[in-house]
């Protein structure tokens, strides 16, 4: 007994140590240049961290920064200045361990379900036999068991979306980046969606950065909700969501839910920027 109350008198008497963040971005700037104007700042000295496994929502105005802003994290944009950091080590172009899904569905009309999702192994170099049979798992995991054979034209927006998912998680990425993913779906299908990613993403975890223009899908989905000021964007919040998992539908209805969004909105509606011209996200 004495050699267990010792133990727990140690464990409580350690140093806590505290984890470093699994993507960390500092000082962050872009501009992007309009013939010979002097061009804009699409946001500066933008320094984020995120947790290991958390679930990241950003919102904010049009043309504050925000789709551009995850291209630099994948490596499909450069930052004019600044560091992006993964698991305390600088990156700086796309890698492994990074994967995306956009607004569009982006799918080759010319492969079938099972060859869109295993694309990317593909790339990696796998084998056939690996690569088709990773992209079987996550042809089930995403709930499209049936469809391998089809081809995009034969799916829904829905389902290709789906398919869009597979074949970011085929590659097993640490970190997803999700760039309005349901923008193009019809409200049923993306509240259906809502529920398949929290699905999917609670039977393989993944750290993700999810933009998006509905403030009800940041709160239903997310762990936080970083809301971007107009450009040059700033963070004007980082909203900790306090709801427990798994969600469900009538979350949507509470008085805490309806709370943050009147915060959220409060926050949107008097950055907006209605004028000049705009930026990428």
């Amino acid at each position: 007994m004495s050699d267990v109350i010792a133990q727990r008198t140690l464990a409580r008497s350690a140093p806590i140590v505290a984890m470093p963040p699994k993507l960390r971005t500092i000082n962050l700037t872009r501009h992007f240049v309009r013939g010979g104007d002097a061009g804009l700042t699409v946001f500066q000295d933008l320094s984020v961290d995120v947790a290991n496994l958390e679930f990241v929502a950003i919102i904010g105005p049009s043309g504050c920064g925000k789709s551009t802003f995850l291209r630099i994290l994948n490596g499909l944009d450069q930052a004019d200045s600044g560091t992006i950091e993964i698991d305390g080590r600088r990156v700086s172009g796309p890698g492994a361990g990074r994967a995306m899904v956009f607004q569009g569905f982006d799918l080759f009309p010319w492969r079938t379900t099972l060859e869109n999702v295993a694309f990317g192994l593909e790339m990696q170099g796998r084998s056939k036999r690996e690569r088709l049979d990773i992209a079987r798992h996550y042809i089930e995991l995403v709930g499209l068991t049936g469809f391998a054979q089809s081809y995009p034209h034969q799916l829904s927006g829905g389902m290709q979306q789906r398919v869009g998912i597979a074949r970011a998680l085929a590659v097993r990425p640490d970190i997803l980046l999700m760039d309005e993913p349901f923008g193009a779906l019809d409200l049923q299908t993306r509240d259906l969606l809502q529920d398949e990613l929290l699905r999917i993403w609670q039977s393989d975890p993944k750290t993700v950065l999810f933009v998006t223009h509905s403030i009800e899908e940041a709160i239903y989905l997310a762990d936080r909700i970083i809301v971007f000021s107009p450009r040059p964007a700033r963070i004007q919040r980082d909203i900790r969501v306090p709801f427990l998992r798994p969600r469900s539908e009538e979350l949507k209805t509470s008085a805490e839910f309806l709370a943050i969004r009147r915060e959220i909105w409060c926050l949107l509606k008097h950055g907006v920027d209605v004028g000049g011209p705009q930026a990428a996200g």
